[in-house]
């Protein structure tokens, strides 16, 4: 799979326990297209993905006012610790890993 073009991207490894809480706190930067049941969409999907399978979904949402792209690829490199990367504007990725960095900090990890 390539890059999509134009978008920044935001990626880290995740115990698959984690993926949905962690979706949760990036919901909070997301003003529409990222509700609830996409969310748990998106952490279906990843649970879904085969090991050493890759997959990506895209959805539209709106953060800072502005609609953008939400590209989100899952590798899954170890049946219980997929890869997220999260393709979008360079704000939302800027807020993603900000959250990562808190999310990690908490769970100690």
């Amino acid at each position: 799979m390539t890059d999509p073009a134009g978008l920044t991207e935001s990626s880290m490894n995740f115990d698959l326990e984690n993926v949905q809480p962690f979706l949760l706190r990036i919901a909070k930067h997301i003003e529409s297209g990222f509700t609830d049941a996409e969310i748990k969409t998106v952490a279906e999907f990843v649970a879904n993905t085969d090991v050493e399978d890759e997959r990506e979904m895209t959805l539209s949402v709106v953060a800072d006012g502005q609609s953008t792209p939400l590209v989100i690829r899952a590798f899954m490199d170890d049946i219980d610790a997929p890869d997220l990367y999260f393709f979008t504007s360079a704000n939302l990725a800027a807020k993603i890993d900000a959250e990562f960095e808190s999310f990690c900090e908490e769970l100690g990890i």
